[in-house]
């Protein structure tokens, strides 16, 4: 597994987990692919990739590897707050805190 895929994963794993505890609603399939996809873009940036398209071709891949722990992930609870977050995230550690 390539480093980007398994860090993804892990991020993954802790999305959903956290998911799960506290209130809230039930994730949506576009809540679930937005983590994975601002996850990628982030880590991305961070490693100097700007190229929209490459960015978005990243993410495709990315969703099509995980599709199961995102089709699990809309079984998770999730709130608002914690999605607002995630779109503002700048940065993987912002969004590691906002999935904690």
């Amino acid at each position: 597994m390539k480093p980007l895929t398994a860090a993804l994963v892990s991020l993954v794993g802790l999305a959903l987990g956290c998911c799960i505890a506290g209130c809230g609603r039930r994730a949506t399939e576009a809540d679930c692919q937005l983590i994975v996809d601002k996850s990628v873009e982030l880590q991305m940036k961070e490693m100097s990739e700007t190229d929209a398209a490459t960015i978005a071709e990243r993410e495709a891949h990315i969703r099509s590897e995980l599709e199961e722990q995102i089709q699990s992930c809309q079984s998770r609870r999730v709130t608002d707050r914690t999605i607002t977050c995630v779109k503002a995230a700048t940065s993987s550690q912002e969004l590691d805190r906002c999935l904690r």
